[in-house]
């Protein structure tokens, strides 16, 4: 029997979307007599654990904490939380948080660390993830009794038939464990007026083909009317167009939007492994041989300078007739 926990990134007093996905595929996984738990630290607007469906209980650490603990405290309590309780797995999104945490927490139970798996079965504790770029499906199989998996969002929904609602109990750490020499007095939280990206629905997405930064402003204006978000290649990001938390591909975000409009993006390897759980891929690019467009579902061959603005009229023009 395994005893799952599931780390619940708090974001902005709500459980974070990607957290929530993994809850949800930890849910259709279990076998019977499995058992799931959930860890969340922070403050929490009322209701926020109402997005979070099937059995279990969330160990809820909130008294006398800032509204963000320090990554240190939080590796203190997740590995409390596991040697008291006995769990045998933990999943966490693989989100900037769960990455600095894995690590850590790996080091202090001691535990397997198992990331970027697209599949883990706990009957034969095997993780399944892509290599080389995706050119590979390599299965490993974890040397400690305790594995940590981080798991990426996937564009698909698990639906429950009941209405089961996961319990939600205080953690109360033990009083050997010391807090930080040092503690976090405040938390500066960089914000935007999209979503982010690694769980948006929609992404524009623009590469070198897009010439220079100033030229991004048309991506910006089609994500807004979609209510997207915009992304960008590596190539964008040297360049210095785009900030390091718009790339997406395999040194930055792996995303699983509806949709993924590329714009004057080349397709390498290494971006198009940060897209391989999108649903719909349109690509506009001036090369028909770009390979961008053999992931494509649809292709437009044209300057993306001069698509763009036709592509965002027809949308404006559609938004004003509903």
């Amino acid at each position: 029997m395994a005893y799952y926990l599931v780390f619940l990134e708090p974001r902005n007093g709500l459980v974070a979307g990607v957290s929530a996905d993994v809850w949800h595929r930890v849910q259709e996984q279990l076998f019977s007599g499995d058992r799931v738990a959930g860890f969340v630290a922070g403050s929490l607007s009322s209701g926020a654990l109402d997005v979070l469906q099937g059995s279990g209980t969330v160990h809820h650490a909130l008294s006398g904490r800032p509204a963000v603990p320090s990554d240190m405290e939080l590796c203190r309590m997740l590995s409390e939380l596991v040697r008291k309780e006995g769990c045998t797995d933990i999943f966490m999104a693989a989100t900037a948080a769960g990455r600095r945490l894995a690590p850590a927490i790996a080091a202090t139970l001691p535990a397997s660390l198992l990331a970027g798996c697209t599949s883990a079965y706990p009957d034969e504790k095997v993780c399944r993830r892509y290599i080389h770029s995706g050119s590979v499906l390599a299965a490993y199989r974890p040397q400690s009794a305790i594995r940590i998996v981080l798991q990426g969002r996937e564009h698909r929904r698990v639906t429950f038939s009941s209405l089961e609602r996961p319990r939600c109990v205080a953690f109360q750490e033990s009083p050997g464990i010391l807090r930080d020499a040092a503690p976090l007095i405040r938390a500066i939280i960089a914000t935007s007026s999209s979503e982010d990206i690694s769980e948006a629905g929609i992404i524009v997405a623009g590469g070198r083909g897009m010439g220079d930064a100033g030229r991004f402003a048309m991506l910006e204006e089609l994500a807004n009317l979609l209510g997207g978000s915009v992304g960008a290649s590596r190539s964008a990001v040297d360049e210095g167009w785009r900030p390091h938390s718009q790339q997406i591909g395999q040194t930055g975000k792996s995303v699983a939007p509806e949709l993924y409009i590329a714009c004057g993006i080349s397709g390498a390897v290494q971006h198009l492994a940060g897209l391989a759980s999108a649903r719909t891929i349109v690509a506009i690019n001036s090369d028909p041989y770009a390979p961008v467009f053999d992931v494509a579902d649809y292709g437009i061959v044209g300057d993306v300078r001069e698509v763009l603005p036709r592509l965002t009229d027809a949308v404006r023009d559609v938004l004003r007739k509903k």
